[in-house]
């Protein structure tokens, strides 16, 4: 047992590693990885029976309701509503069940990731030319909430706990990478969670003003740090100047048109929502509402996760994530005094760190971060784990009746079908479109092909293969390619009826190469269409450029 409990902390490590990848990239397989270390970790450090409370209903409530909208409410299906809420509650079961030797090495082993984080982070800032730090996160904000997801429990620990010394380097890092990033939202996530750390500490009588003075003292000598590497000589002329005051307010006065967007986007779907990520559709069909995102710039996110789960998962959603922001603080605040003395300054440091992060949510989107999923989770559970002693446990799978662990196993076999599609299918596309790349035709059509069929309902494979087809027909002239062309572009369109670029495929073969089909589209029907189009992308210069074609064609 000792063995295997001691398989969970790397697991751990590399199930954030990849979380974080996963977050740069956005591709499948990092998520899926991460997803099998944490699940290896709940396996390996499974050494205790998992308690119950309204928090655990709040975590699997929240991904039950994203994987549903993902499977049967939208219209645009992602697999990232599959692996996100995966994530989330695979990090919650681990650390719930940890015993405390276990969750001490998985602490340690995500503050070191957060360390080498954080250092890169600053040597970006200090030699790099780099006015935000972002380290491999593609923007500031998201390489500072997680940041935040590490820094605010180290802070609410040192100021509720006597010892700890080797916390005061590691959080005087983590804060100098958190103000290297500038990210005014993660600003607001660390004011918010040492707010309430000193709040519930007071209110339970363990506030020591001598750990405050340390807390605060690690977070002014980390903007200090951040401020002196800012002034360094550049090696490398910086390539983006920092946001001044003006960029600042055109940055507010930008969110709270997204924000407009996006209670609009509710109001036409107000019971079920319009499925989970589907926001950047909205933005496309209504970019007149958003002028400062001009024609082309895209984002998936409104920059409000509540406001966005409400259009997203619609009032249920809503109310499962206010449950999972607001719950560790309120359980935390009543059942302090339940909870053994040594055992308060981590459920003070879990439960500010998760709201940390429910502050940072309403000017930014880090329950779409997976990486901060997993780090939030695994404060849900550790706080869980404290919080709801002497609550019943979950019964152990051998005590249930035979009927139910035949219906468990083959829902779990099932889930794992639906968990595996979406990954197999993107390493057979990536696979064909190497082949295609390096000329091998035949090859690059049969693995395309495969992947469009594994996962039908993605239609990001139809279109690879549309694209693919529609290049040989440019190459040969021939028939069948361009009919296979057609077919994968229609297909992809009836898979997701709010992406524009597989319509605008078929516009495009039916335009250029109606004379190899059997049945070519009329100019009406090609008007058709592009009308269509023009109403889910109105402002694409793809959709205006098949416009200005047909008219030219008269």
């Amino acid at each position: 047992m000792k063995t295997k409990g001691s398989l969970a902390a790397p697991l751990f490590f590399a199930s954030l590693a990849l979380a974080c990848a996963g977050s740069r990239l956005g591709n499948v397989v990092p998520w899926a990885l991460s997803a099998f270390a944490l699940a290896g970790a709940v396996w390996a450090g499974g050494s205790q029976a998992a308690p119950r409370s309204w928090l655990g209903a709040a975590v699997f409530a929240y991904a039950l309701l994203a994987v549903l909208s993902t499977l049967f409410v939208s219209r645009a299906y992602s697999p990232a509503g599959l692996y996100h809420p995966l994530l989330l509650a695979l990090a919650f079961m681990a650390f719930r069940q940890f015993d405390a030797g276990t969750e001490r090495n998985a602490a340690i082993a995500a503050l070191g990731l957060g360390a080498i984080l954080a250092a890169w982070g600053l040597v970006q800032v200090g030699v790099g030319g780099v006015a935000r730090a972002t380290a491999l996160f593609e923007t500031p904000a998201t390489y500072a909430a997680a940041q935040n997801l590490l820094l605010v429990p180290v802070l609410g620990f040192l100021a509720a706990s006597r010892g700890a010394p080797l916390l005061l380097p590691v959080g005087t890092t983590l804060a100098a990478a958190l103000f290297a990033a500038d990210s005014r939202g993660a600003v607001l996530g660390l004011a918010a969670g040492l707010g309430a750390a000193m709040t519930l500490a007071q209110c339970a009588g363990i506030l020591r003003w001598r750990g405050v003075l340390r807390a605060l003292a690690v977070v002014a000598a980390g903007a200090i740090l951040a401020a002196g590497l800012r002034s360094l000589p550049q090696s490398t002329p910086s390539q983006e100047a920092p946001p001044t005051a003006q960029a600042r307010a055109a940055s507010t006065a930008s969110r709270l048109e997204l924000y407009g967007l996006a209670w609009h986007a509710w109001q036409e779907r107000p019971l079920a929502g319009t499925g989970y990520l589907t926001f950047r559709y909205s933005l496309e069909q209504g970019r007149a509402r958003v002028p400062s995102y001009g024609e082309s710039a895209e984002t998936w996110f409104v920059h409000n996760d509540y406001l966005q789960t409400l259009q997203e998962l619609g009032p249920l959603g809503l109310l499962a994530l206010l449950a999972l922001a607001g719950l560790p603080g309120l359980m935390a605040w009543r059942r302090m005094g339940f909870v053994p003395a040594e055992e308060r300054a981590m459920v003070l440091a879990t439960s500010a760190g998760a709201t940390a992060m429910a502050c940072h949510a309403l000017v930014d989107f880090p329950f779409y971060i997976p990486v901060c999923l997993v780090l939030y989770g695994a404060l849900l559970g550790s706080l869980e784990r404290r919080i709801a002693a002497g609550q019943p446990a979950s019964h152990h799978a051998a005590s249930l009746p035979p009927a139910l662990l035949a219906a468990r196993t083959g829902i779990a076999v099932l889930a794992c079908i639906v968990l595996l599609r979406p990954v197999v299918a993107e390493v057979v596309s990536e696979w064909g479109l190497r082949r295609s790349a390096a000329g091998a035709s035949q090859a690059a059509a049969f693995w395309l092909e495969t992947a469009r069929r594994i996962e039908r309902a993605d239609w990001r494979y139809h279109w690879y293969v549309g694209q693919f087809w529609d290049g040989q027909v440019s190459d040969s002239g021939r028939r069948e390619a361009a009919q296979f062309a057609v077919a994968a572009f229609a297909e992809g369109f009836e898979a997701n009826p709010l992406e524009v670029r597989n319509l605008l495929g078929k516009i495009s073969v039916h335009r250029r190469h109606g004379k190899l089909l059997d049945a070519p589209a009329s100019r009406d029907q090609l008007a058709a269409w592009i009308g269509q189009a023009e109403r889910l992308a109105p402002m694409s210069a793809a959709v205006r450029r098949e416009r200005a074609l047909l008219d030219k064609a008269g």
